[in-house]
């Protein structure tokens, strides 16, 4: 493969992560590329992307990679929700659960921009967030800034980079009108 050329971008650019959406792989049916792109994602009947209510400005996704004649990374997507509740724990169980079997990611930037990980073009499906950390800290005073939170990690290991969502996609997971997205 040949080096590609990268033009440098002279646009702000904006760090973090305002939303992520999760599903369990097995509800993909399929995952369309047109130019390198997700053009389209088709899910089994009456299954969707579940938006996860994390806390604002808690959303990161880290990738590290390293190889040589073989190449890997680990993803991660780390999120945290404030005040432990009854619907809160449900969502913590649920993925949990669903982690052994493996989940995707559609995470939402802080510059508009969506991407899909946990499904790669190359092996579908093969590589799915399947490890789950789940912390919780009280804290000790009603002063203690960020406690009473959990944080919940979910990690993969991927030969490939998350793949970016198209334009119009992207519109329709930012505008809220994608129809395979639960949104809250």
């Amino acid at each position: 493969m040949a080096i590609t050329k990268y033009p440098r971008a002279c646009s702000r650019n904006s760090a973090g992560n305002s939303k992520v959406f999760l599903t369990e792989i097995s509800n993909i049916t399929s995952v369309t590329y047109t130019s390198g792109e997700v053009s389209a994602i088709t899910m089994n009947a009456s299954t969707k992307f579940q938006e996860a209510g994390a806390d604002i400005d808690s959303i990161q996704f880290t990738q590290e990679g390293a190889g040589g004649s073989s190449y890997g990374e680990t993803q991660k997507i780390v999120m945290k929700a404030s005040k432990k509740t009854a619907a809160l724990i449900a969502f913590k169980n649920s993925i949990v659960d669903a982690a052994p079997c493996g989940l995707a990611v559609i995470r939402q930037d802080s510059n508009g921009n969506c991407f899909l990980s946990g499904w790669n073009s190359v092996d579908k499906n093969g590589r799915p967030y399947s490890k789950v950390e789940v912390a919780f800290d009280s804290g000790v005073a009603p002063t203690d800034e960020g406690m009473n939170s959990l944080t919940l990690t979910l990690s993969c290991m991927n030969g490939q980079d998350e793949s970016p969502i198209d334009a119009t996609l992207t519109a329709s997971i930012v505008g809220e009108t994608a129809t395979f997205i639960d949104f809250n």
